[in-house]
């Protein structure tokens, strides 16, 4: 809890909350010169590319979070024929300690941002993923098809899923292994979040995360946090730093480095920065590479 006045940490928050302009879910996919990507570089086929905009609305009472994301998008009518074209999300979190929370005891936040992904229906999804099996590595290095880790984590919205984040954390020990490292030094497996999706090659269909870590439980005023899958024999992790309430991703990178620098100085650890090329880069500072986590 901070030493500021109620006053002081609404403001505080209130600013934070308004410039939340772009963020993981937000930020248009584009490559490194800044045009959109080709289909051989994209995680979905250009047909599924959306382009419009996001409104995000969050409430604050004494007792809870909720956060309605209302992603709006010409393109929807004209594959589904939504009127209005409109993809809606809510989800609620409470506030077990509002008095230790850092949060204002009420509060009302609107945002209105780009949204610029890629979103298809589930059984597009498994016919693109058909598609692209035995892929050559010169083509498509790697897809989600032909590897035994997950590339992408996407949100489910209104029956289909968008790409939210990439994955940039592998290891081949398990989730519960690379979860104790981090929570032996100081992170926490107790931890409030939206729920995100993985493609597991292996069972063909979406898994939502096996387990998760962060810097802290709710992350209000902003943490670091780890989303892991496990299948294949590999842990898939998306690393990220949380910006203050309604999360977004801030940046990739620095997540990354921060815990390879924990499994660096850990007794019979070590991290390997760029260990494997993912080609998942075009959001945020992510560099399109997965440091490793071994274990000897």
């Amino acid at each position: 809890m901070t030493n500021d006045s109620p006053d002081d940490s609404r403001r505080q928050f209130l600013k934070s909350a308004a410039a939340l302009g772009v963020g993981a879910l937000g930020v248009p996919l584009l490559s490194r010169e800044g045009s959109a990507q080709s289909d051989s570089d994209s995680p979905g086929p250009e047909k599924f590319r959306v382009t419009g905009h996001e409104i995000v609305k969050m409430q604050v009472t004494p007792d809870s979070v909720t956060i309605e994301k209302r992603k709006v998008s010409d393109d929807l009518a004209r594959r589904y024929g939504l009127t209005p074209p409109v993809l809606t999300t809510t989800e609620t979190f409470d506030r077990p300690k509002p008095e230790a929370d850092d949060l204002p005891q009420r509060a009302t936040e609107t945002t209105k941002r780009p949204w610029d992904t890629y979103y298809a229906k589930t059984d597009e999804w498994k016919a693109h993923f058909e598609s692209t099996r035995g892929v050559g590595t010169e083509d498509h290095d790697p897809d989600e098809s032909d590897q035994d880790y997950g590339i992408w984590e996407y949100e489910a919205v209104d029956g289909g899923y968008e790409t939210s984040a990439p994955m940039n954390i592998i290891s081949e020990k398990g989730a519960n292994d690379v979860a104790g490292v981090l929570t032996s030094n100081g992170w926490t497996d107790s931890v409030v979040q939206y729920n995100r999706y993985a493609w597991n090659s292996d069972t063909y269909s979406f898994e939502q995360q096996h387990e998760s870590v962060a810097t802290g439980t709710f992350g209000f005023l902003g943490r670091e946090h780890l989303k892991m899958w496990e299948f294949g024999g590999y842990v898939s992790g998306s690393a990220h730093v949380d910006s203050s309430v309604p999360h977004e991703a801030t940046s990739f990178e620095d997540a990354e480095q921060s815990i390879e620098g924990i499994f660096d100085d850990e007794a019979g650890w070590s991290g390997y920065q760029d260990y494997y090329y993912m080609d998942n880069g075009y959001k945020l500072d992510h560099d399109s590479y997965a440091t490793k986590l071994v274990k000897y």
